[in-house]
């Protein structure tokens, strides 16, 4: 081996030896947080949870690093030591953005931290060396699994963008305060509901909401799809996978589809019926010696038959909510004027002419649907609470949603629409009554 040669061997070897430093600082992260769970009898966990796809980048980066080792030797006179030290780095890169998700849960920056990862493994993953060495094929074949962790890390920012920060658990709260977070959650998930409350109840603003709420529509249509891929990525490398033998899934000359079986209603299944009333099995034959024991008959003679009383466990059904069974058939009815809208533009053969709802009935069929939603949820924050403020709240915020529909029937007229705002005014009237008597 020549001088230059030895250069870039060393070069490499001092590389290998930082990827794999990285590498065990991440495996100890591992190693202590799980170590530290099962020390903690009050951690119902069995270990720290791993991001699909680490698992198996757990395995294979050791592989990668070790078949590098190998093939050093085999470098010829002239081979490109700087990319196959590029490839190291961007390896070490990638385990640095998986720690600065767990460490700091900073998702934005393990995100461009994998982006950039994902980048440079496009670019380098297309070369080849001379003598061979394995180093750039093994870094394609891993690749996909950081594409894994970056696709999911994408949905949790995707997620968090959209749904709203929980409230802060505290027997102070008013329903006043509940209204603000009720508001604030609606504003949160529908860009509709946002538009109108920071720009005012207009046609434009209607129609630029709704634009929003397509656009937003479409972008979790895209994601569901990204997620579908990532799906399938992950099943067909599962499936490939060893841990018995880690290498044996680079050498793959590629990763075979799994198909899903057209015959399954072919197939022939036993079915057994499963008897689930516990209380009328015969109970089974105890042990002779189990019996004897002085302490199991004192027992069954003081315990009486059934001293386990489960109705504190029963929550209330939030059909039953007084409020909720003014709403329901208010959303009956709205349905069904839109429903008989619909028809009548179908026997006018205008039912070509608009293939979605206008922004409008958007609007107000939001608005009935959060109103209701929200007394769904409620029930089970008012008794982990103790008190009724949180279900107080969701009687405020069902009226403001019922005047802002009675609002907007009034400032628009539309004939199938006219009726909802008395009967919206009305409902208002009737749960003014009910908070009136709960106080």
């Amino acid at each position: 081996m020549n001088e230059q040669n030895t250069t870039g061997y060393k070069r490499v070897l001092a590389e290998i030896s930082k990827t794999r430093d990285v590498f065990t600082e991440l495996d100890d992260f591992f190693r202590k947080s799980d170590d530290d769970i099962s020390h903690d009898p009050d951690d119902l966990r069995e270990g720290i949870g791993r991001l699909p796809g680490l698992g198996r980048l757990m395995f294979l980066i050791p592989c990668v690093i070790n078949r590098l080792e190998e093939d050093i030797p085999q470098m010829q006179e002239g081979e490109d030591v700087a990319l196959i030290i590029e490839g190291l780095q961007t390896i070490q890169k990638g385990i640095q953005g998986v720690l600065t998700y767990y460490l700091q849960d900073n998702v934005e920056d393990t995100l461009n931290l994998l982006g950039n990862v994902l980048s440079k493994i496009g670019k380098l993953s297309g070369k080849k060396t001379q003598s061979g060495v394995r180093v750039f094929r093994d870094i394609a074949r891993i690749a996909p699994d950081f594409q894994i962790i970056f696709g999911m890390l994408e949905g949790f920012q995707g997620n968090r963008k959209i749904m709203p920060k929980e409230p802060e658990i505290n027997t102070a709260w008013s329903p006043e305060c509940w209204l603000d977070y009720y508001r604030e959650q609606a504003r949160l998930e529908e860009p509709l509901i946002a538009v109108v409350d920071a720009e005012g109840l207009s046609e434009a603003n209607l129609e630029k909401g709704f634009q929003r709420m397509m656009e937003e529509s479409a972008q979790r249509d895209k994601m569901m799809e990204k997620q579908f891929i990532t799906y399938t990525m992950m099943r067909n490398r599962d499936a490939a996978f060893s841990t018995e033998y880690p290498e044996g899934f680079l050498d793959l000359s590629e990763i075979p589809d799994i198909t899903d079986r057209e015959d399954d209603d072919d197939c022939d299944y036993e079915v057994r019926a499963i008897d689930l009333r516990y209380g009328e099995e015969e109970e089974e034959t105890s042990e002779p010696w189990a019996s004897s024991l002085p302490e199991l008959c004192n027992w069954n003679k003081t315990t009486p038959e059934s001293s386990f009383d489960d109705s504190g466990l029963c929550r209330q059904d939030f059909e039953d909510d007084p409020v909720y069974c003014l709403l329901n058939p208010f959303m009956h009815s709205l349905f069904e004027c839109l429903k008989q809208q619909d028809n009548h533009q179908n026997k006018q053969g205008k039912s070509g002419e608009s293939e979605t709802r206008s922004p409008l009935e958007h609007y107000v069929i939001i608005l009935a649907l959060k109103a209701q939603v929200r007394i769904s949820s409620c029930g089970v924050l008012a008794e982990d609470l103790g008190h009724d403020a949180p279900r107080k709240g969701v009687y405020l915020f069902a009226m403001e949603c019922l005047e802002r529909i009675d609002e907007a029937a009034k400032r628009f007229p539309r004939k199938h629409l006219c009726h909802l705002a008395a009967e919206a005014r009305n409902i208002k009237k009737q749960i003014e009554r009910i908070l009136t008597e709960d106080v």
